[in-house]
C-alpha cells in the first residue's frame, strides 16, 4: 500500500508548484475578471437604455364598452390570454418595457373607459379587443399626466418598510 499513495512531502511540493504558477499568472486572472466586469456593465447600461427607449415609444388603445357590456367568463379568459401574448409578440425586450398596463376610468354618463398600453411592436395584438360590444378607438388625447394609484383607507408604506 505504500506505493499507491504519494508521500506528504510530494503533495506539498506539487501544491506549492501550483501556487507559484497561479501567482505568476495572477495578472491574467485579474485582467480577465476586469474584462468580464466591464462587459457586464456595458451590457447592463445598453439593456437599460433600450428599456427607456422602448418605454418612451409605447402605444395606447382605448376600449369603449357599450352600455350593455357584460362579458362571459370564457370571453374574459380569451382576452386575458391575448393580453398575455403581448410580451411574446413584442420580441426580446426588457421585462419592464414588454409589460402591458391596463387603465380603467369612469367617463361620461358613468360608462367605463379602458386603456391598454403596451410595446409599439405589439400594437396589432392590443388593437384586437376580443370582447363583443366593445369599440376599439385610438386615444383622443395623449395624456402627459402621470397617473397616481390611490387606495382608499390605506396608510402609505414607509420607504423600505415591510408589509
Amino acid at each position: 500500500m505504500t506505493g499507491i499513495l504519494p508521500r506528504t512531502s510530494e503533495v506539498w511540493h506539487w501544491l506549492w508548484v501550483l501556487v507559484e504558477a497561479g501567482l505568476a499568472s495572477l495578472w491574467w486572472v485579474a485582467l480577465a475578471a476586469l474584462t468580464a466586469v466591464g462587459v457586464w456593465v456595458a451590457a447592463a447600461v445598453w439593456w437599460r437604455r433600450r428599456a427607456v427607449r422602448e418605454l418612451a415609444g409605447r402605444t395606447r388603445v382605448e376600449l369603449v364598452p357599450a352600455a350593455t357590456f357584460d362579458p362571459e367568463l370564457t370571453e374574459v379568459g380569451r382576452v386575458a390570454g391575448r393580453l398575455a401574448s403581448v410580451r411574446s409578440a413584442s420580441g426580446t425586450l426588457p421585462r419592464r418595457a414588454a409589460a402591458v398596463r391596463i387603465r380603467v376610468a369612469a367617463g361620461e354618463e358613468g360608462r367605463l373607459h379602458y386603456w391598454w398600453e403596451g410595446p409599439e411592436r405589439s400594437a396589432g395584438v392590443l388593437r384586437q379587443s376580443g370582447y363583443r360590444r366593445v369599440e376599439v378607438v385610438a386615444p383622443r388625447t395623449r395624456s402627459e399626466r402621470r397617473w397616481r394609484i390611490r387606495f382608499a383607507d390605506a396608510a402609505p408604506l414607509k420607504r423600505g418598510g415591510s408589509w
